[in-house]
């Protein structure tokens, strides 16, 4: 008798489960989103702390410098010219141009919705890029340089991998909003993109490779924070316009 009440009660949990995922209300929405950003969130972190306490106890300095000596072997001039491309192209000028641009536009056309996504991303991961390398003070590698950035402060994380990733990631993500048939190969051109920014980083003799994955790691947990208060934004709009 007791098995037969409990299965009956567990029948009814998951009967309200289903009728609270499957409804459009603005509690079950935010409740799915709040969950996976939650857990993609959490899960970036936890890999930033895991590099950076093997960065910490010097745990990682042969494997750094082993890769980088092997990147070295791997120069060619057509690579140089292509490598420093993509470094300048994760760089602040291009970003910074980047964000100006989609401002303007989103400013103009009274998109409120992706104007306070994008600021957020733009703005809070450039902050929170020098926010984290100033707890550091970890030297650049000091084999090759092949770009003079002039750059002076920690090489870790990657400030260029970082907020790549936050804003090709972001622009990525409403292009494939705009255009849902092509979201596959929006997705894969923006992963390629960030991936060969963070190999360029190594291949110029500025970064170390675990600055580059502490940075895809910070970097992909901004992103997912921005694209979530975006989206739970986004939900809420519609939801209201329905209303009315």
């Amino acid at each position: 008798m007791t098995i037969f009440r409990f299965r009956q009660k567990a029948s009814q949990l998951v009967r309200f489960w289903q009728q609270q995922f499957n409804s459009h209300s603005l509690l079950s929405l935010q409740s799915l989103m709040f969950i996976k950003g939650i857990l993609l969130f959490l899960l970036s972190i936890g890999v930033f702390l895991y590099i950076t306490d093997r960065v910490i106890n010097l745990e990682t300095r042969d494997w750094d410098l082993d890769i980088m000596l092997a990147i070295q072997k791997t120069h060619i001039p057509l690579l140089d010219i292509l490598m420093k491309t993509f470094s300048n192209i994760g760089g602040p000028l291009v970003l910074i141009g980047i964000s100006v641009g989609l401002t303007v536009k989103f400013g103009f056309r009274r998109q409120r919705i992706e104007l306070f996504g994008l600021l957020l991303a733009a703005i809070g991961g450039a902050l929170l890029s020098l926010l984290i390398k100033a707890c550091f003070n970890r030297s650049r590698p000091q084999i090759w340089a092949m770009i003079d950035d002039h750059l002076n402060t920690s090489s870790y994380p990657s400030g260029h991998v970082m907020n790549g990733v936050v804003i090709y990631g972001f622009c990525g993500y409403l292009l494939a909003r705009s255009f849902p048939r092509w979201r596959g190969l929006i997705y894969l051109g923006t992963f390629l993109l960030v991936l060969a920014i963070g190999w360029s980083r190594m291949y110029v003799g500025l970064h170390w490779p675990t600055d580059v994955l502490a940075g895809y790691a910070t970097g992909f947990a901004w992103l997912n924070a921005s694209i979530f208060s975006f989206e739970i934004l986004k939900q809420r709009e519609e939801i209201r316009r329905k209303q009315v």
